[in-house]
C-alpha cells in the first residue's frame, strides 16, 4: 500500500489535490507555515487515528473533507473524513470506497457510512493484516490481541517533534503506556517471527494456566478432605460433647455411622430460648417505677427542708418580739392615766423637736407584740404535723424503692445467668456451623465418583495448556526474531556508517525492550539516550526505519510500503532565515552541508533499491540543487504556494 494522493475539499466544494509518485523518493519543500506538517497529521486522520492532531488555524478551518487516495496491488483506496469542528477532540466516522479505477470524487459525494474502526479493519484486511479482534478497543492499540493497521502505521510515521527524538524512536511511542505495549507486541509479528495472533494466543495460555490451576487446587482439596476422615469425625464429635450437642455417652468413638449420625443431629441442634421479652418489659416497667419513687424522695426532702427553715426564722423571731416585750412589759408599773408633756424633757425641761411616744402609744405596741406572738405559737402545731406526715411518706417511699430495688436485683441475676446462656448458644451455633459445613464438604469429596470427574477436567486442562506452550515455542520464536533483528541491525549498521553518525562505526541494532537503537563495543553497550546531538538522533531514526521497511519489503510483510518523515533537517537548520530558505549555501560548515546530502542521498539510494515497493514522502526546509534531488520535489512551497489556496478564507 502506498499513497496516491492527499486530497482537501473547501466548504464550497474546492478541492486541493496532492500527487504522488509511486516507488519513488518524493519531497515537498517550502518555507516554514506553508502546511508541510500537516500532511503527515491528514495522513494518519485519514488512516483512522481518532485523535485530532491537526492545526486549528483559520485556514484550515476552511476545510470540510479531508481524504487520501492509496495503492494497493490490485486496487485503489479512497479514504475521507469529515474535518472535526471547532471544539472537538476527536473524530470516529468517515467514509471509504474501493474500485481498480478509482477516481477522486467531488465533494458532493461524500458521505459518512462508516467509522474509523472499521477503515481500519478494511485496509488492513486487503494489505494482509487481518482483523482486529472484537475486545480491540476504540483507537486500536489498548492491550492489543491482534496486529491491525493502526498499529503497521506506527512504522510508517516520523513526526517533526519525533524524529529528531532521543528517548522515543517511534511514532507516538511517548504518547500512552498502551502505545508501547503494543509496539513491543506487534513489531515481532510485522518482522515475521511471531503469527499475527500471538498475543491473543499468549492471553488464551493464561488463562489455560490459570483454569489448570484451579482444577488441580480442586482435585487437591478433594483428596485432602477424604484422607483421614475418622480422625476429622472423631475431633468434630468430641467438639459437640463438649458444648452439649451429643450425648456424652449415646455414641461409640468406633462406628463411623453413628458417629456421622450423632454430627448430622448435632448440626441441626436447637439451642434453648433466651432471655423472655415479659422479663425485659418488666425490667424496664421496674426501673421506671424505681426513677420515679427516687424523684418523690427528693421532692418530700425539698418539703421538709421548707418547713425547717421556717421553724428556725420562727425561733428567731420569737426571740425578738420577746425581748421587746420584756422592755416594754415595765409599763405595767406606770399607774393608769399618768402622763406628762411629751414635748418636754424630764430632765431638763427643754423643748424636744421629736415628741416622745405616750404611756398609751407604748402599751399599744406591747399588746401587737403580745397578738403576733400568740400567732406564731398557733402555727406551731401544724408545721410540726405537716413534718410528720412528711417523715413518715418518706418513709413509705423508701420502704416501696427498696422492694423495686430488690426486684431489679433479682433480674439482674437473672440477666446474668442468661448471658451464661447466650455465650454457650454461641458457641454452639459456631461448633454447628463447622459440622454442618465439613459434612457437606465430605459428602462432595468422599464420591470417588466426584474425584475421578476432577482428575479427568485437570488432565484436559494440561492438554490445553501444553498445546498453547507448543503452539508458543520460546525458542523457535526467538531464533526467528534474532534472525529477523540480525538482518535489520546488519541495514542500520551500513546506514549509520554511511551518514558518519558518532558510534557508528559499531554494530548498530534495535533493542525490541526498550524500544531504542544501541550500539555494541566490546566493553560497553550504549543507548540512543546517550549518543549526543539531534544530528546524531535524526540520522539513527533514519537508519532504523530504513532498515525495518527494507525488510518489510524483502519478506513482504504486512507492512504499508511507504515511510513519512517531517523535517528530518531541524538539527541543521537552527536559524529563522535557514527556515525561510532552506538552501544549502545557509549551512554554516562543510561537514553540515555534507551531512544533509547525505540523509536524502540514503532516502534516494534506499527507495531507488526498493522500486517499485517503496515509496518515501519527506518534507523539510531543505531545498538542495543536485538535480538528483530537484527531481524528487514534488511541491515547493514558496513564493506564496502553500498547502491550502488563500483563496478559500475569502469564499463564503
Amino acid at each position: 500500500m502506498q499513497l496516491r494522493s492527499i486530497i482537501l475539499y473547501s466548504k464550497s466544494g474546492d478541492k486541493r489535490v496532492l500527487d504522488f509518485r509511486l516507488g519513488e523518493l518524493n519531497i515537498v519543500t517550502g518555507t516554514s507555515q506553508t502546511g508541510k506538517s500537516a500532511l503527515l497529521d491528514i495522513v494518519d486522520f485519514c488512516l483512522g487515528r481518532d485523535e485530532i492532531t491537526l492545526p486549528a488555524t483559520a485556514i484550515f478551518r476552511t476545510v470540510a473533507w479531508y481524504a487520501v487516495m492509496l495503492q494497493l496491488d490490485d486496487t485503489r483506496v479512497f479514504v475521507a473524513r469529515p474535518a472535526p469542528g471547532p471544539n472537538a477532540r476527536s473524530v470516529t466516522n468517515g467514509m471509504i470506497e474501493m474500485g481498480a479505477d478509482l477516481a477522486v470524487p467531488e465533494l458532493a459525494d461524500l458521505k459518512v457510512a462508516t467509522d474509523s474502526d472499521t477503515i481500519r479493519q478494511q485496509i488492513g484486511r486487503r494489505i494482509g493484516i487481518g482483523d482486529p479482534r472484537s475486545e480491540t478497543p476504540a483507537g486500536g492499540f489498548a492491550a492489543p490481541l491482534s496486529a491491525n493497521l493502526g498499529h503497521a502505521m506506527l512504522l510508517c510515521l516520523q513526526n517533526q517533534d519525533e524524529v529528531a527524538l532521543k528517548r522515543a524512536l517511534f511514532h507516538r511511542q511517548n504518547d500512552e503506556a498502551h502505545i508501547r505495549t503494543a509496539l513491543k507486541t506487534t513489531i515481532p509479528y510485522f518482522l515475521g517471527a511471531v503469527p499475527e495472533d500471538q498475543a491473543a494466543r499468549q492471553q488464551q495460555l493464561l488463562q489455560a494456566r490459570r483454569a489448570l490451576r484451579k482444577k488441580q487446587n480442586d482435585l487437591r482439596a478433594a483428596q485432602e478432605l477424604n484422607r483421614d476422615v475418622e480422625a476429622r469425625l472423631r475431633s468434630l464429635l468430641g467438639e459437640a460433647r463438649v458444648h452439649g450437642l451429643v450425648d456424652e455417652a449415646a455414641v461409640m468413638d468406633d462406628d463411623r455411622g453413628a458417629i456421622l449420625a450423632a454430627l448430622r443431629e448435632a448440626a441441626s441442634f436447637q439451642p434453648g430460648s433466651r432471655f423472655d421479652d415479659q422479663q425485659r418489659r418488666r425490667e424496664l416497667e421496674l426501673g421506671q417505677q424505681a426513677s420515679d419513687l427516687r424523684q418523690q424522695l427528693r421532692t418530700v426532702a425539698e418539703e421538709r427542708k421548707l418547713l425547717t427553715d421556717l421553724e428556725a426564722e420562727e425561733n428567731g423571731y420569737r426571740g425578738v418580739v420577746g425581748r421587746g416585750m420584756s422592755r416594754l412589759s415595765a409599763l405595767d408599773l406606770v399607774p393608769a392615766g399618768a402622763a406628762g408633756d411629751e414635748t418636754l424633757c424630764p430632765a431638763c425641761g427643754s423643748t424636744l423637736e421629736d415628741p416622745d411616744p405616750t404611756v398609751a402609744d407604748m402599751h399599744t405596741t406591747l399588746q401587737e407584740l403580745r397578738g403576733q406572738l400568740d400567732a406564731v405559737r398557733a402555727a406551731q402545731p401544724r408545721r410540726e404535723q405537716a413534718l410528720r406526715d412528711l417523715e413518715q411518706a418518706a418513709v413509705g417511699l423508701r420502704q416501696r424503692l427498696r422492694g423495686v430495688e430488690g426486684a431489679l436485683s433479682v433480674l439482674a441475676e437473672e440477666h446474668e445467668r442468661h448471658a451464661g446462656l447466650l455465650g454457650q448458644a454461641e458457641a454452639q451455633a459456631y461448633t454447628r456451623g463447622r459440622i454442618d459445613a465439613y459434612l457437606g464438604q465430605m459428602n462432595s469429596a468422599s464420591d470417588g465418583r466426584e474425584i475421578q470427574q476432577l482428575q479427568s477436567d485437570v488432565a484436559i486442562a494440561q492438554r490445553i495448556v501444553e498445546e498453547l506452550e507448543a503452539q508458543l515455542d520460546s525458542e523457535d520464536i526467538e531464533g526467528r526474531l534474532a534472525h529477523s533483528l540480525g538482518y535489520v541491525s546488519s541495514q542500520m549498521t551500513r546506514h549509520a556508517r554511511y551518514l558518519r553518525l558518532e558510534q557508528g562505526d559499531r554494530l548498530v541494532r534495535l533493542d525490541l525492550k526498550k524500544l531504542t537503537v544501541v550500539t555494541d563495543a566490546i566493553d560497553e553497550v550504549t543507548e540512543l539516550i546517550r549518543i549526543g546531538s539531534g544530528k546524531n538522533h535524526v540520522g539513527y531514526h533514519l537508519a532504523a526505519h530504513l532498515a525495518l521497511h527494507q525488510y518489510f519489503v524483502s519478506n513482504q510483510r504486512p507492512v504499508p510500503r511507504f515511510l513519512m518523515l517531517d523535517q528530518p533537517t531541524q538539527p541543521y537548520y537552527p536559524s529563522d532565515m535557514a527556515k525561510r530558505r532552506g538552501k544549502l549555501e545557509d549551512l554554516s560548515g562543510d561537514d553540515d552541508r555534507e551531512a544533509v546530502k547525505r540523509l536524502f542521498r540514503l532516502m534516494y539510494d534506499v527507495t531507488r533499491a526498493l522500486s517499485p515497493g517503496f515509496q518515501m514522502i519527506v518534507s523539510d526546509h531543505a531545498d538542495l540543487p543536485d538535480t538528483w534531488f530537484q527531481e524528487c520535489v514534488r511541491y515547493n512551497w514558496r513564493d506564496g504556494e502553500v498547502l491550502i489556496p488563500p483563496a478559500w478564507l475569502d469564499t463564503p
